[in-house]
């Protein structure tokens, strides 16, 4: 069964593109491959659907597996000596908007989505307090862009 919050999602983003749902021994796994748990905002999503594309086929959130996945990109960020290793291990990051900043939950701040760019070293933003959330702030961006350009 699907959250309410899963739901909303699908409601407010109709006509995209949605992954069908993980079952829950695809979470277990990539929990274990991560070494933690999902963070629980994502983890009752990656049960809903395994990631969707938003406006201009953005990752808003990307598929727990394969290329550009959760899994693999968690694990690129925390493999290499050219991230902050400390800060990327301290989050979990799984979507994006398409230009450059991802988006994750960091363990220290489980109510809050952060923005964050591998040049901002361990400098990041505060996006919201939940993934639909920041979701909703993006798509009424581009919806406002693609206005202005009619």
């Amino acid at each position: 069964m699907m959250s309410n919050v899963a739901e909303e999602v699908r409601a407010q983003f109709t006509g995209f593109e949605f992954g069908p749902p993980c079952a829950e021994v695809e979470v277990t796994r990539a929990e274990h491959a991560l070494g933690q748990q999902l963070p629980l905002a994502i983890r009752s999503l990656y049960l809903a659907f395994d990631g969707f594309r938003g406006p201009t086929n953005a990752r808003f959130m990307w598929p727990l597996f394969g290329r550009d996945g959760l899994v693999e990109f968690n694990g690129f960020l925390r493999s290499g000596s050219e991230f902050p290793r400390a800060f990327v291990s301290s989050c979990v990051f799984y979507g994006d908007a398409g230009i450059g900043e991802v988006w994750g939950i960091k363990h220290e701040l489980p109510g809050r989505v952060i923005r964050w760019n591998a040049s901002w070293g361990e400098d990041f933003e505060d996006a919201g307090s939940a993934p639909l959330e920041v979701w909703l702030k993006e798509k009424a961006a581009y919806d406002e862009l693609a206005r202005k350009t009619k």
